[in-house]
């Protein structure tokens, strides 16, 4: 053992050996910073004796009433919420004549609507819907009851023929006595209202927030409305005299303003008592709280006379609190240098720990040298799969910004540029008489890639090559937008030219070029490679080198030709997941192909093709066509229908639906799956200077998606969810009595200055009043 560990003391002992200068130092500013104790000590005593007495019993006054705001808000945010679902169409007058037994679909969105309904606010604890039908009704979350009482008829029927439209009582026969509920009559804003929706108050819940009101063990907080028909309270042991002697008080006061505070002596304790109202729905509620008086000033005297104390005897014992706290402060050093520690032999003896993390640091960087190196061999990788996802439309989510920004990742130039697209295809691999065997068309393919990157690299200053293998190669070029419009045509036959003769030269197979029109979007990009995928079917079957132009094809499309343009956009539509728009193109293509030529066989032909790019697609997209569309022969029976409109509705209903519905769901659970990755990686890093940006980038989402399937799954936005994870975290970190302030800022992700702003937003209160709160709570 002594082997082992004899190694390892004798480093820490080098590392401390080289801490003295730093020691010293450190030691003597901390041993002249402490000199001001004293002075600090009895000013903060008369301050505190004299003047801070009086600002905290006022402090006290003004969070209380802050307090009280944010319940008059909360309970201001519950009538509003109620009001506006009084007036949602789910109450409208169809209720009227709902049938319960035959109307199954309308009663379960009722039930679930007044689950939904006591989800909406913490307060709530259960919604119910009276229906004043020919057999009145009570529905709940997950059931209905007819009501046949007549004493709970008449409730019903006077909180109906009651003058408001909305209102408090706890008259409610279904409640418990002395529960609140909040009664609202639908349909809102009706005349003739046939139903009320009965929202029940969550006593416990109503009864914690009032509970701010007296923060401390001691005391207690009445509320109740003006004429004494109820009354809740927050003890938790019953306390009538206190409580009965209180409303007294109040009642004593009852022609002051509606707020105020007054002192109340109760047996040998003295209350600060702070009361005010709520003004609910035309009902005053009063609040009445009560607070020990010796809660609120007794620990200011304590503190002022420890800090005192403290600081008379600080600067005797400076020279021992400077060796610890220096220790303390350079221990975070120490780690580091035990960490990045590798050899000592590489340190000279006489140099201090900056000097060896200085060789450290040197060899870290020769490593990440290293590993940079090794990231850019595998970036040809990553741009290769890039270029390929984006020519075969797999980027479609992307806007054209997000798409510029990740081809400038990999080396592209983006500005105002033109874009281009060439599709190669070999022809010919049967007659090389040996100098290939079968299975070598992907080899074959790999050799005519490279030839063709080579000479595009001489031709144009941005150009990718895409291998689709089996004898399939496409090019992707661009030049500037300030180039003449037919600068395509003008640099591409030379280049064709080349490319067909060096090919012909050294493999031996003929060459197919189809050639796109040029574009001015990056989001055109998959659209002119499916153009020319489309133009290699206009080639003629000898074997000799071609060069096909889609612009050309277009200007020669005899009358009746195939529209190949709404063909692209219908399939991009269907990828989009628009099921209208796509409904709306293909009506838009049957209208071309009529009007082209109105015969039956050439617009069943144009429909059985449309069907097939449509089915190739869905393959292109994994999709399994036996499940997306059944175990039929769907050519057979689009081939039977022979009706335009039957045409068109067997599209949308038997195709476009269902590889929209396909896609949709594999878009929601691939949505679901990112955002659930990013909830956990803001509870581990929300430390770190996160953005929604940031965040969608590292997951390969665009910003807005993210933010929409963020809110859409967790119900708030990005940035309130990372907050409430950093103020949850900084309250924690506040309770330790060791860390300032600006440090607990810096440990949540914030600046100082901007963490007491955020704080004090979210939860009404400064950083520090935060600490000071609870630091008196646990001194009680």
């Amino acid at each position: 053992m002594s082997g082992i560990w004899k190694p390892r003391f004798g480093q820490l002992k080098g590392i401390r050996s080289r801490s003295r200068f730093f020691r010293k130092s450190l030691g003597l500013t901390l041993l002249i910073a402490s000199i001001p104790g004293l002075i600090i000590g009895f000013s903060t005593y008369w301050l505190a004796t004299h003047n801070l007495q009086e600002k905290l019993e006022k402090q006290h006054l003004n969070l209380i009433e802050q307090r009280a705001t944010n319940i008059d808000e909360q309970l201001n945010y519950l009538e509003m919420t109620m009001s506006h679902w009084a007036f949602d169409t789910k109450f409208d007058d169809k209720l009227r004549s709902l049938d319960y037994a035959y109307g199954f679909e309308q009663v379960q969105e009722l039930f679930r609507t007044l689950l939904m309904l006591e989800g909406t606010h913490p307060f709530l604890q259960n919604v119910e819907l009276f229906l004043n039908n020919e057999r009145p009704v009570r529905f709940q979350k997950d059931r209905y009851t007819y009501i046949t009482a007549p004493q709970e008829l008449e409730v019903y029927n006077s909180l109906l023929k009651h003058s408001n439209s909305a209102m408090w009582t706890n008259l409610y026969p279904y409640g418990s006595p002395g529960t609140l509920t909040l009664v609202n009559k639908i349909p809102g804003g009706s005349l003739s209202p046939f139903g009320i929706i009965v929202a029940t108050i969550n006593k416990a819940k109503l009864v914690e927030a009032l509970k701010i009101l007296t923060p401390y063990n001691e005391g207690e907080t009445l509320l109740m409305d003006a004429e004494g028909n109820w009354e809740v309270s927050t003890s938790s042991q019953p306390q009538p005299e206190f409580a009965e002697a209180l409303r007294q008080a109040y009642k004593e006061r009852a022609e002051a303003p509606a707020g105020g505070s007054f002192l109340f002596q109760h047996g040998k304790s003295n209350y600060s008592v702070s009361y005010g109202q709520f003004n609910r729905l035309g009902f005053k509620w009063v609040y009445v709280s009560a607070a020990p008086l010796t809660s609120i000033i007794a620990p200011v005297v304590t503190i002022s006379k420890w800090i005192l104390y403290i600081s008379s005897v600080c600067l005797m014992v400076a020279l021992l609190l400077s060796w610890l706290v220096s220790k303390r402060i350079y221990s975070p050093v120490e780690r580091l240098a035990r960490l990045l520690t590798r050899n000592d032999s590489s340190v000279p003896a006489n140099s201090d720990e900056f000097e060896m993390l200085e060789e450290e640091w040197k060899q870290l960087e020769s490593e990440r040298v290293a590993l940079q190196s090794r990231l850019k061999e595998q970036l040809p990788a990553l741009r290769d799969g890039f270029f390929l996802q984006l020519v075969q439309g797999y980027l479609f989510a992307l806007d054209e910004s997000e798409l510029r920004q990740r081809m400038r990742h990999y080396g592209w130039t983006n500005g105002e540029e033109q874009y281009g697209a060439l599709l190669v295809h070999l022809t010919g691999f049967s007659g090389l008489k040996g100098r290939f065997s079968l299975g070598d068309e992907n080899l074959v393919t790999f050799a005519a890639a490279n030839i063709m990157q080579e000479l595009a690299g001489k031709h144009y200053a941005q150009a990718e090559v895409v291998n689709f293998h089996n004898f399939s190669i496409g090019l992707l070029i661009a030049q500037p937008a300030d180039e003449p419009d037919k600068w395509l045509r003008d640099d591409v036959d030379q280049f064709c030219a080349e490319l067909i003769q060096t090919i012909n030269h050294i493999i031996r197979m003929k060459v197919t070029v189809a050639i796109s029109k040029q574009v001015s979007h990056a989001k055109q990009i998959p659209h002119i490679f499916e153009e020319v995928k489309l133009a290699m079917a206009y080639r003629e079957l000898h074997d000799e080198n071609q060069v096909i132009w889609t612009e050309e094809l277009a200007k020669a499309e005899p009358a009746g030709g195939y529209p190949f343009a709404l063909d692209k956009e219908i399939v991009s539509s269907l990828r989009s997941g628009l099921e209208e728009e796509a409904g709306r193109l293909i009506g838009q293509f049957m209208d071309e192909l009529s009007a082209n030529s109105s015969t039956e066989f050439h617009i069943q032909q144009g429909m059985l093709q449309l069907l097939g790019s449509i089915r190739y697609a869905a393959l292109q997209s994994s999709m399994n066509p036996v499940q997306l569309f059944g175990s039929t022969n769907i050519y057979e029976e689009l081939a039977g229908i022979k009706e335009r409109g039957e045409i068109l509705g067997w599209f949308r209903h038997r195709i476009v639906r269902a590889m929209v519905k396909e896609m949709i769901s594999r878009q929601d659970y691939h949505l679901k799956h990112i955002v659930e990755k990013v909830v956990l990686y803001l509870q581990e890093h929300y430390m770190m200077g996160l953005s929604l940006e940031s965040c969608a980038d590292q997951y390969g989402t665009s910003p807005y998606t993210l933010s929409r399937a963020f809110k859409q799954i967790t119900g708030v936005n990005f940035i309130d969810y990372l907050t409430n994870i950093r103020i949850d975290n900084a309250k924690a970190l506040l309770l330790e009595p060791d860390l300032k302030i600006n440090e607990v800022a810096e440990r949540v992700g914030y600046q100082h200055s901007y963490f007491n702003r955020i704080f004090k937003k979210y939860t009404g209160i400064t950083p520090s009043q935060y600490r000071e709160l609870n630091s008196l709570q646990s001194g009680e």
